[in-house]
């Protein structure tokens, strides 16, 4: 069996400073572990969430001892029925806490070269990694029956709820140059593919992540006779040991919506200290400190309205969030692409996980009725699962009802 990593040792979640770096938590020891995984990984990273640590070789030049090579995640509870029925054998060993998701995105590549290439790629005969090909890297050169040339990028997905995998988790330029660069070899001869592997759940549809990276999005749908591609669901137990279940079938009809630039969307922000406003008509209302959460919407230009939210200076205060995001804190915006106005459904969401509504402010004009869509929560909603689950929810299956 192939293993992706070895469990040296188990620890819990306690945060994250930057990207490439983890705290873990044993006992009253405070372990710094290297994050082989830029993504945001929201979903994953949770207070307390368990975490499968690996030693890490050349710890002399390496700056912390251990990687955070794995973690047990719960599915959101949408998803938690559907996986039961067809849980693999890695799923029940791990049942108790969770599926287990392998964090090292770069052994992506071995999982694809040793359990996926076999299978999309006939008579594979020689596999050549890290192939430089001009001024570009890509993951694989492969050859074929009849000598057929073969290019591969390997994407590794994590991002899987409500049975929807989507990739990438945040904005990434290189897999799109790579996309755009495989389309134009197809010209040169060359067979080309992008193979998603997905690290763990039971996905019935992998798609682009057009919420958090529309222009990917586009491009895959723009490009998809152009480039071969395959999605396919590997699952690890808690030892590293990884299986191939099965190929996942890719949905990419959403091209046109990733174009549009539409949908709703959610503002988070903190004040940090008692905040008095005078927004518009709403008159004098006074805030406590915490974090706040707005919900809104744009039939044109999303991602310009949520930029200019999140923009302090220089502009006219047209919003109720106008006034507030003037004097917040650690502002986060995201969008939701959708093809239906779901600001108010987000408002009720909001409600529903235990956010404070501040009355009037951004529903002055709401013909629902919902009296807010802007919430008050104590703690900070990245940190609570029951928001990002809100979040998930409406990005990987409200945003698709027509």
């Amino acid at each position: 069996p192939l293993t992706l990593f070895s469990n040296d040792r188990e620890a819990f979640f306690a945060g994250r400073p930057n990207r490439f770096l983890i705290m873990a938590r044993s006992g009253d020891e405070l372990i710094p572990c290297h994050c082989p995984n830029p993504g945001r990984m929201e979903e994953l990273l949770f207070p307390g969430t368990r975490l499968i640590l690996e030693k890490r070789q050349n710890t002399g030049r390496a700056k912390t001892a251990w990687t955070a090579a794995a973690l047990y995640h719960q599915a959101f509870p949408a998803d938690k029925a559907s996986s039961a029925d067809k849980a693999s054998s890695a799923d029940r060993a791990s049942s108790a806490d969770g599926a287990v998701v392998p964090l090292v995105s770069s052994r992506a590549n071995l999982a694809a070269k040793k359990l996926i290439l076999p299978r999309i790629i006939t008579g594979l005969k020689e596999v050549h990694p890290e192939y430089t090909l001009g001024n570009s890297r890509f993951d694989f050169f492969c050859t074929g029956r009849g000598n057929t040339k073969h290019l591969v990028e390997v994407k590794a997905c994590s991002l899987v709820e409500y049975g929807t995998a989507m990739f990438p988790d945040a904005p990434s330029e290189r897999a799109r140059k790579h996309l755009e660069e495989l389309a134009a070899l197809k010209q040169q001869g060359y067979f080309c593919h992008i193979v998603f592997v997905i690290v763990h759940g039971n996905p019935g549809v992998f798609m682009p992540n057009l919420h958090t990276d529309p222009a990917f999005a586009a491009a895959l749908c723009r490009h998809k006779k152009d480039v071969a591609l395959h999605a396919a669901l590997i699952q690890c137990d808690n030892g590293g040991k990884a299986e191939l279940l099965r190929e996942v079938p890719l949905d990419l009809s959403h091209g046109k919506l990733a174009e549009e630039n539409r949908g709703s969307y959610l503002v988070v922000l903190r004040l940090a200290r008692k905040t008095v406003l005078c927004p518009g008509a709403l008159g004098k209302i006074s805030l406590r400190p915490g974090w706040y959460v707005y919900a809104g919407s744009a039939q044109k230009n999303l991602r310009q309205r949520l930029s200019r939210h999140l923009t302090k200076t220089n502009k006219t205060k047209h919003w109720h969030i106008d006034y507030l995001a003037a004097r917040g804190e650690k502002p986060a915006g995201f969008p939701i692409a959708s093809y239906r106005n779901l600001e108010c459904a987000l408002a009720a969401g909001l409600k529903k996980t235990g956010g404070m509504g501040i009355p009037g402010f951004g529903a002055s004009d709401c013909r629902n009725s919902c009296g807010s869509h802007l919430y008050y929560f104590e703690e900070p909603p990245l940190e609570n699962r029951e928001f990002i689950g809100l979040l998930l929810r409406f990005r990987h299956r409200e945003a698709f009802i027509p």
